[in-house]
């Protein structure tokens, strides 16, 4: 009996942090299916996937999303990411742009000339 309390002891102190874990874990799903639920006609949203569309019908657990070109997609309400206002949006893309731009600057040791086309018909006829 003196040998098995060490080690219950043990396995109490390592099972605390997954008990905590989950339950925060489990508050932090609660809070999206209550966002999710939320969500009506007319909210622009993001999909788990990236599909960004326009809720245009909602029922219980489907929403019809429209995209830009005006075409319709059912989805299961739970493959809602989040709502998209449209000032993230804009900063997001604005973002990305300065990445690709500064990217491309940024590698060392390469460079890009507009003559890179003809390079390769060079290439091709040497071989």
């Amino acid at each position: 009996m003196e040998s098995l309390l060490p080690l219950l002891l043990i396995f109490a102190v390592m099972m605390l942090p997954l008990l905590w874990m989950s339950s925060r874990q489990k508050k932090a799903q609660q809070k999206q299916l209550e966002r999710v639920r939320q969500l009506g006609v007319g909210d622009e949203v993001r999909t788990h996937s990236g599909f960004f569309g326009l809720i245009v019908e909602a029922y219980d657990d489907v929403v019809v999303l429209e995209s830009e070109d005006g075409s319709q997609s059912k989805w299961a309400r739970q493959s809602i990411a989040q709502q998209v206002n449209e000032e993230e949006l804009t900063a997001d893309e604005v973002e990305a742009d300065e990445e690709e731009t500064s990217s491309q600057d940024s590698i060392p040791g390469v460079t890009v000339s507009d003559d890179a086309a003809h390079d390769e018909e060079v290439r091709r006829d040497r071989d």
